[in-house]
């Protein structure tokens, strides 16, 4: 009877430990919050609530957006169902609370209130990622608490995911869909448990009906149960048969969905002339790889610098984990090389090479195994030193301002555009990074000498304007809106509290264990 408590506790104070590590970073993301979602994942929000308030997918008449007329008559999204499906709940509790306020409070009121609520969902997205990339280097790869602590840390500040955990972009979703799959088919590897196999290729499923490009991510697995199955290939067909089966209901669906929205079963909107413009894949692919790789505006090393480390160390990483390794090359450079050929492969208006987000966590990871060893290393641990630091520079400007009020702002100038030849991304000195970080000190210096604030024709409204052009969080914002100061204390301290809270059972969890 003792071994068994003793047997539970632990498991108790295992889930303690990430869920620390899950509220560490959910509340680290709602400070940082700007409190509004103007990217593409509102449109997703408007089938969900579509969905909620009328049981249908599609609308009677035309809309904006990313929605278009199909064969039927009305109006889809062009985008896929996934994003929507994760945004149900908050779509729900959004029309619960409009059927409770519509009593006593305006339209206006209810739909800033919904909208900030619903600004608050890329964040737990983002929390859950950094959760299983803290239990990928716990439970795979053998990593001690705080070594994988700051390596989780290190993925998230020093890199634009952090600047994507309040933007709905379904690449974030995909992002934490994909970690969780490498998570589940590592752990299948580990117990030849069939649960992980199935919820392996459950996850890449739910990925694949979010972002079609997330067929690579299934072919990569496949390719990864194959090495692993090399010696046993006969008997584990039973195996590889399950996976199949786990993937066939969202292949029926998006043939189904596809079908619906062109007429064509394997022909997504997204792959018709409407969507040309950015998903065609007739891209000049030696500009997009060059872009992506040493650009200075939409290369991934300035956005993730400590990837330069983990291609430094990817050596040392295969030698230690082989089959890892190749399934952490083989999807780099398949994901590298489809969206380079993309006509559109620098992510127009995002914030980066805003497509390469889904595998930073994976590709992350020859670096953050070998943290312990880098610390050894004065050469190495100076690098590190030095790339975080600017990585941590660059992230923390993009949540002072805002990258989309920069690229408009740079539009009015006249010093960007939105095509290939963009200054943003071939001009150093007016690339977009650069451009984030001038953008975030003069935001600074705004503050304290009471400059004008920063406006746009046309496009802003003058709140987004005064967030833009000083701090862009809630919290300022409130502030800015005539919400007492003691307020805005209440609402913030709960959340640096869950902070202190959190991290401190991490580090009593190291020091028990």
């Amino acid at each position: 009877m003792k071994k068994i408590i003793s047997g539970l506790r632990h498991i108790d104070s295992i889930n303690l430990l990430y869920l620390s590590v899950f509220v560490f970073f959910c509340a680290l993301f709602a400070l940082t919050n700007s409190g509004v979602d103007s990217s593409e994942g509102v449109f997703h929000y408007q089938v969900a609530v579509q969905i909620i308030k009328h049981g249908q997918l599609g609308f009677d008449t035309p809309q904006d957006g990313v929605f278009q007329i199909a064969p039927n008559g009305r109006s889809y999204a062009g985008h896929e169902i996934g994003n929507t499906l994760f945004l149900l709940p908050t779509a729900l509790v959004n029309f619960i609370l409009e059927n409770i306020l519509s009593k006593f409070a305006s339209p206006e009121t209810i739909e800033r209130l919904q909208q900030f609520i619903l600004s608050f969902q890329a964040g737990i997205y983002a929390s859950l990622t950094a959760t299983v990339f803290f239990a990928i280097l716990r439970i795979g790869f053998s990593q001690a608490i705080i070594p994988s602590f700051i390596a989780t840390l290190c993925l998230i500040l020093t890199t634009y995911l952090w600047t994507y955990s309040h933007n709905l972009f379904d690449g974030v979703l995909c992002t934490t869909l994909f970690t969780s799959a490498f998570f589940l088919i590592v752990r299948y590897r580990q117990t030849n448990n069939l649960k992980f196999l199935v919820g392996c290729f459950f996850c890449l499923g739910l990925g694949f009906i979010t972002r079609v490009s997330m067929i690579l991510a299934i072919v990569v697995a496949f390719g990864y149960l194959f090495s692993i199955y090399r010696s046993s290939f006969k008997t584990r067909l039973p195996e590889l048969s399950l996976a199949i089966v786990t993937l066939i209901p969202f292949f029926v669906w998006q043939s189904w969905y596809n079908y619906l929205r062109t007429g064509i079963f394997y022909k997504s909107p997204v792959q018709t002339a409407v969507y040309a413009e950015s998903n065609a894949l007739n891209g000049n692919i030696f500009i997009g790889i060059t872009g992506l790789i040493f650009s200075p505006g939409k290369s991934i090393f300035i956005y993730a610098p400590l990837l330069i480390l983990s291609v430094i160390l990817f050596r040392k990483f295969y030698k230690e984990h082989k089959k890892e390794a190749i399934y952490i090359a083989a999807i780099t450079i398949l994901w590298l090389l489809l969206h380079a050929k993309l006509r559109n492969w620098y992510g127009a208006a995002g914030w980066g090479p805003r497509h390469l987000i889904t595998i930073v966590p994976i590709a992350f990871l020859p670096f953050a195994v070998n943290l312990e060893f880098i610390w050894q290393k004065t050469a190495l641990k100076i690098t590190t030193i030095l790339l975080a630091s600017f990585g941590f520079i660059l992230a923390l400007s993009s949540i002072i301002s805002n990258w989309h009020f920069r690229m408009m702002y740079a539009l009015q100038r006249g010093i960007a555009t939105l095509d290939v030849n963009n200054n943003f991304i071939w001009n150093f000195w007016q690339s977009q990074p650069i451009d984030m970080l001038t953008g975030a000190y003069g935001n600074i210096v705004r503050i304290f000498t009471h400059a004008p604030i920063i406006t746009i024709k046309n496009t802003y409204s003058e709140a987004n304007e005064y967030a833009s052009s000083t701090i862009n969080i809630w919290s300022n914002s409130f502030l800015h809106a005539g919400v007492p100061w003691y307020l805005v204390l209440v609402l913030v301290s709960p959340l640096l509290i869950l902070m202190y809270v959190s991290a401190r059972n991490i580090l009593r969890y190291q020091v028990n264990n």
